[in-house]
This record gives C-alpha cells, sequence and structure tokens, in this order.
C-alpha cells in the first residue's frame, strides 16, 4: 500500500503518513491511541476478497493501518500549559510546520512523549511502524534530518519512508 493513496495536501511541500502493521492489534485501538483517523485499515482475520473476484475469498494475516498525520493538528501537546506560550507555539507551528525538518522534529518529540509505549509495543509483538514522508519537489528542494531525529525514531522502531512526487 503506498502513501500516494492518501487524499493529496497541495498547500504543504509534504505530507506525514504513519503506516503500522501488526499481527493482531486492534486498528480501532490504534486509532483511539493515536487520536487519528485511518485513511485505510483492516484487522487481521477479516475477509480479504479477490480484485478480481475469480479467486476465493481468503482472510488477512496481519492487521493494518494507514493515517495520515497534521502537525498543525497538534499544538496543545507541546510546551507548558501556560497560556501565552501556547499562544506563541500555535502561531509559529503554522509556519513552520512547511518546513520538513522542523516537522519532523516535533513529530519525534510528539511520538517520544505521547505514543512511545504504543510504538514499543507494536515492534515488540512483531509488528512494523513507518513514517512516510510525501515530498513534493516542485515546493521543496531539500531537507535536513538532525541526529536526534534518527535517534528518536530508531529508539521507537520507527522507519523513515520518503517518497518524491512532482505534484
Amino acid at each position: 500500500m503506498e502513501a500516494r493513496q492518501l487524499a493529496k495536501r497541495s498547500h504543504h511541500p509534504f505530507q506525514l503518513s504513519l503506516r503500522i502493521r501488526h499481527p493482531s492489534l486492534d486498528p480501532e485501538e490504534i486509532s483511539r491511541q493515536l487520536g487519528v483517523r485511518p485513511e485505510h485499515s483492516f484487522r487481521a482475520g477479516d475477509p480479504r476478497l479477490s480484485r478480481s473476484g475469480l479467486a476465493p475469498a481468503s482472510v488477512h494475516a496481519e492487521s493494518y493501518w494507514l493515517g495520515a498525520l497534521g502537525a498543525t493538528d497538534w499544538p496543545g501537546d507541546f510546551g507548558s500549559s501556560s497560556e501565552p506560550l501556547l499562544k506563541i507555539a500555535r502561531e509559529r507551528l503554522g509556519s513552520a510546520a512547511r518546513s520538513l525538518g522542523w516537522t519532523l522534529s516535533l513529530t519525534a518529540a510528539r511520538f517520544s512523549r505521547v505514543h512511545g509505549e504504543l510504538l514499543r509495543r507494536i515492534r515488540a509483538e512483531g509488528g512494523q511502524a513507518s513514517l512516510l514522508v510525501t515530498i513534493s519537489t516542485a515546493e521543496a528542494s531539500s531537507f535536513s534530518l538532525t541526529p536526534e531525529v534518527s535517534r528518536v525514531f530508531s529508539e521507537l522502531g520507527v522507519a523513515l519512508e520518503f517518497e518524491f512526487s512532482d505534484d
């Protein structure tokens, strides 16, 4: 399943999507814990219809969850509960969301602090998590990954996948 099947977001130079595969975890639980609705999901054991309609039906061998992430949806997760700081964070987050490096830093921090337990559980139970980064070459010409970003995703067992599009 490619990230391209998600809705296009032409006003941003990139899109982040999280993909999770797991031997048995219920996609509904993933959605609840992440607070994100999936673009596509199915549970291990759910019926799997053949594309041609000629082959006999089978079942999905693993659970699958794919959802788009929007960094601008997270301003309440960063900083202290002090209202002035949240206001500044919200203002800066809108413009920073156009910076891939900064957004990946925020995503790594959020994943570690808010979703670290879930991501470590997925890995420990034989699952996989990937952060899919789709980059529009028309709007973004470069980006950088800090060592901290790479370290956090590595510790959480989250693979980083980059896809470049001409959109």
